[in-house]
């Protein structure tokens, strides 16, 4: 379906040449098979793949270099969705309740706790793999030529960028913050700053990268360029007050209005946004990612590349559908054989449309039908059709909790993880008193009412799956057409792992910043503001081009937040937004926030995160103020 650079597609083993002990001493990384340990100084681009590899699965080869702990886990999507998404409104993990429970997705945080220390040591593997191919490059380890030097001059900006990146998270959590450049020297203990200081060096080394990244550089696919530097420099500057102390919300505008002022045109809409929302998160959404040749439409600003044969894991969109779905309460409807020689065979239901009726031309066909539909397991409910899906009749169980298929997904497994918190599911416009309905596409994909979910979330346990909470997937793995119906036939076949890449930064994104530094004062008008959110909503609701149907006429802080809410749900921005906004301790309650089914308020120390107990011991570390 895709076609890669052979340079992401390559399997380096830099982990073990780039000197991870640089910075992650204090981890219990995995050894190399010796047999593996190659001098890779004429391969610079294997080398660097290795970065992209280890944002994209669990490490080189597929394997974590996380010891005792489990690689899906230690995946960097899936690591910062469990830190940015989990504690929040947004979601709920309802198995292992010794490291979630209500603790953990009630915002209430431990340093033992192992979901942490599979987020602390993703970002500090990827900072090092960085730091290290930096140096590498800086210090002449690769025998380049002319040509290779100016490549590995637009390599060593991308890896600033994901540098970049994986500070932006370190100083979203942490106060005392473990910092390591390519100056660091190989084997040292990184130095732990305070936040502010770590603040500072990260812009300056992000500012650099984007006066040093060409004004017209696009980026092949996959990797990273401009756009996204810019992009993750906004994001630092967003949540500036909260870092430092001091807010800077005009760079915010400024590094925004950049990157809207480079993607905001073209395609249906005209400003720069796909025309379909699911498109975004199906099978084939590379379409929008930046570098895809043959679009215009480039939202996708940042894509953690995924596939389904070449670059699989249990991170990413997998992980985004599995977690949510399940086959639960439902089959194919098994229609009941019966003949009719005018018929030839054919389909057809009864005019109540309960039962299919399959006809059958000729008696050994019937007979035939006939056996297998008389078996001992087929029972009454799967010969009457409750709802036609994707042009397939399904039946559902009377007897289950709630209906929903991994086929309505195009999915070959599914978890029964997560649920939605009702707090979370009622910042949508629903149409109906149930919240069954909606005439927002983004929420087309989840199970509700409709289906026999409830809203409620009573509790946090695995076994209440079905009955405690909506399930809101937001990615497939079909392939969308651009005005976002499904397309069958471009769609995987091989449905073992997802084929769509994770949507780390959109456009979106983007323009939902803009109008937030704009309502704070950073810069260009309410206008402006007003405009990039009815934007977002005209395709929320697949308004044609030109229909205003849906767009406000004034906008305030609160619409903003939620909107931002609605658009950027499982894109790991939800918990740093809440903190931001000062909603996470007190002003905003949601179910089981500090572990109390009603909600309550949280400790201002829960705002950041403890240092895990096993790099404490390790290390001569500080640990997080009020832990």
């Amino acid at each position: 379906m895709k076609t890669f650079n052979k340079i992401l597609l390559s399997l380096g083993v830099a982990g073990s040449m780039l000197g991870l002990s640089s910075c992650v001493g204090d981890l219990d990384l995995q050894p190399r098979d010796p047999s593996q340990i190659t001098d890779v100084s004429n391969d610079m681009d294997r080398v660097f793949a290795d970065i992209y590899l280890n944002f994209s699965t669990y490490g080189a080869n597929g394997n974590s270099p996380v010891g005792g702990f489990d690689g899906g886990m230690a995946a960097f999507q899936r690591a910062m969705f469990i830190a940015e998404e989990i504690p929040t409104d947004e979601a709920s993990w309802l198995w292992d309740p010794a490291d979630y429970g209500t603790s953990y997705n009630g915002g209430l945080f431990n340093a033992n706790q192992g979901c942490l220390y599979g987020f602390y040591s993703r970002l500090i593997i990827n900072i090092t793999l960085c730091n290290q191919f930096i140096h590498n490059v800086n210090s002449g380890y690769f025998n380049l030529d002319a040509e290779g030097q100016k490549r590995a001059e637009n390599y060593v900006l991308q890896a600033k960028a994901l540098w970049g990146a994986c500070y932006y998270y370190m100083l979203s959590f942490y106060d005392k913050i473990p910092y390591a450049d390519e100056n660091t020297p190989v084997g040292a203990m990184p130095e732990q700053l305070p936040r502010k200081e770590v603040y500072n060096r990260v812009v300056a080394v992000l500012e650099d990268v984007v006066s040093q990244f060409g004004a017209n550089q696009v980026p092949a696919y996959g990797f990273v360029g401009l756009d996204m530097a810019e992009s993750i420099l906004a994001k630092i500057y967003l949540n500036a007050e909260v870092f430092t102390g001091t807010a800077d919300y005009v760079n915010c505008y400024k590094h925004s209005k950049n990157v809207i002022d480079r993607l905001g045109k073209g395609g249906y809409y005209g400003n720069g946004l796909a025309r379909s929302y699911n498109a975004l998160f199906g099978a084939n959404n590379d379409q929008y990612v930046i570098g895809n040749a043959g679009n215009e439409v480039n939202e996708i600003i940042w894509s953690i590349v995924g596939d389904e044969v070449n670059l699989t894991s249990f991170s990413g969109s997998g992980f985004l559908q599995a977690g949510w779905i399940g086959d639960n309460g439902v089959s194919p409807t098994m229609a009941k054989p019966t003949m009719n020689q005018s018929l030839g065979g054919t389909t057809e239901e009864t005019e109540d449309g309960t039962i299919i009726y399959e006809y059958y031309a000729n008696q050994a066909d019937y007979d035939s039908a006939m056996a297998a539909y008389n078996k001992d397991d087929v029972k009454t409910w799967q010969k009457v059709v409750s709802e036609v899906i994707n042009g397939v009749a399904y039946s559902f169980d009377p007897a289950a909790t709630g209906y929903v298929a991994q086929s309505w997904y195009n999915a070959g497994y599914g978890w029964k993880c997560m649920v939605a918190r009702k707090s979370f599911v009622r910042k949508f416009e629903w149409d109906d008193v149930n919240m069954s309905v909606s005439s927002d596409r983004r929420v087309s994909l989840w199970q509700t009412s409709a289906h026999g979910f409830t809203a409620e979330n009573p509790s946090l346990v695995g076994d209440d799956w079905g009955n405690n909470g909506y399930l809101c997937p937001k990615y497939s793995n079909w392939a969308y057409n651009e005005d976002g119906t499904i397309n069958k036939e471009q769609s995987p076949t091989n449905i073992g792992s997802a084929a769509g890449d994770y949507a780390a930064i959109r456009l979106a994104e983007v323009y939902l910043m803009a109008a937030e530094a704009i309502l704070q004062g950073g810069g260009g008008s309410q206008a402006d503001a007003l405009q990039y959110v009815n934007w977002i909503r005209q395709r929320a609701y697949a308004d044609p081009a030109g229909d205003t149907s849906h767009y406000w006429t004034s906008l305030t802080m609160n619409d903003l937040q939620n909107e931002r809410c609605r658009e950027l749900y499982q894109e790991n921005v939800r918990r740093t937004d809440l903190i931001r906004w000062n909603q996470w301790c007190t002003g905003y309650t949601w179910e089981w926030k500090g572990a109390v089914q009603n909600g309550t308020n949280l400790p201002e120390y829960t705002k950041l995160f403890p240092i895990p107990t096993r790099v404490m011991t390790a290390s001569s570390f500080e640990q997080t103020t009020g832990y």
